[in-house]
């Protein structure tokens, strides 16, 4: 079995992130795999020497450089494409049609996709993915599996003693500052602004706490800023979860919600709006669920996790507890790949 995994996105969110992360967790585990990614584009950088990694622009018309790329498949032996996001989906459909490429797409949004009629089989993230992609009538036909995302627990891990406060010295804080961190890049749908509006309630009682805003992108005008800091897109946020005292996501709209078990891991608690496959991660206690859309409720969260430190201790264990029952990356690859052996069996 050889792998092509497929990647359109230039920047990075959290699909990008798992697609790589996942290039990389296959071939740790002995799988050959592959990348194909458009020029410049983040998941391509600083990869390891041995990765082959193809460079296309994801054009299905006219049909030139689908059978260029199938060509290369060919010659690395390649045949199953592993696709993540609408463009490199669209295109793992073609060449499935077109050169009978084997195709697993991976569901990393809850929006209708037309491609996704056309591949052998379907993996959503959440429940709720499933659920939502199982309705299109184009998908009748195409088996939807369910498998959540999953965390490193060696990369995302509690501090230890001893240990440099990244976030901290980022933000250029004393010790003692709480610290409330939002991970991802900034839009509408992440939420950040809902964030900032939370917190600027949770500082009418808790003036002396921060917002970390960890993510590329600007907030929308208008915001009330006092004690917002802006850290931007890090490379290091493994290093900075640990320390937070607690993390917010706040999306209107998550599939899944990849920084709450990131944040989970780290034993940090997690607040967070019960919204899409969101709600599903931080079910059973594994998170405090507020309702969507409700910045009171989550200031109200947040302000009692800060005031009672055995709350947020309790909550925290629980959230680790939590992360690496349900998603540790060892039972998630052995599921991937049994999905890709059954794909190429058919």
């Amino acid at each position: 079995m050889r792998v092509l995994i497929a990647s359109s996105n230039i920047g990075v969110n959290g699909a990008v992130v798992y697609a790589r992360r996942i290039l990389l967790l296959l071939r740790a585990a002995g799988h050959d795999a592959a990348l194909a990614c458009s020029a410049d584009s983040w998941i391509g950088r600083d990869l390891p020497a041995d990765v082959p990694v193809l460079r296309t622009d994801f054009k299905r018309w006219p049909f030139d450089e689908g059978d260029r790329v199938a060509v290369w498949c060919r010659r690395q032996g390649i045949n199953l494409i592993h696709s993540h996001l609408t463009s490199s989906g669209n295109f793992a459909a073609l060449l499935r049609q077109r050169h009978g490429i084997r195709s697993v797409a991976h569901l990393h949004a809850n929006h209708p996709q037309l491609h996704t009629g056309f591949h052998d089989l379907l993996v959503a993230v959440s429940a709720d993915v499933a659920r939502r992609h199982r309705l299109l009538p184009w998908n009748w036909m195409t088996e939807v599996v369910t498998l959540p995302n999953f965390v490193d627990a060696d990369d995302f891990r509690p501090s230890s003693v001893g240990q440099t406060d990244a976030l901290r010295a980022a933000l250029g804080v004393a010790a003692d500052v709480p610290v409330v961190a939002v991970v991802g890049l900034i839009s509408h749908r992440k939420g950040q602004d809902l964030a900032v509006r939370a917190f600027a309630e949770l500082r009418r009682t808790r003036p002396d706490a921060v917002l970390a805003v960890i993510g590329g992108g600007m907030l929308p005008a208008g915001l009330p800023l006092d004690g917002v800091r802006l850290l931007g897109h890090r490379e290091d946020v493994a290093n900075l979860l640990p320390f937070a005292s607690v993390v917010v996501v706040p999306s209107r709209q998550e599939p899944f919600g990849l920084a709450a078990i990131e944040a989970m891991a780290c034993e940090v608690p997690v607040v967070a709006f019960a919204t899409g496959g969101l709600a599903e991660v931080i079910s059973g206690d594994a998170g405090i669920a507020v309702p969507p859309g409700d910045c009171f409720a989550m200031a109200a969260a947040i302000r009692c996790l800060l005031s009672d430190e055995a709350v947020r201790r309790e909550q925290a264990c629980s959230g680790r507890s939590a992360a690496l029952a349900r998603y540790g990356k060892e039972a998630h690859l052995a599921a991937l790949v049994g999905h890709f052996r059954r794909v190429l069996s058919q």
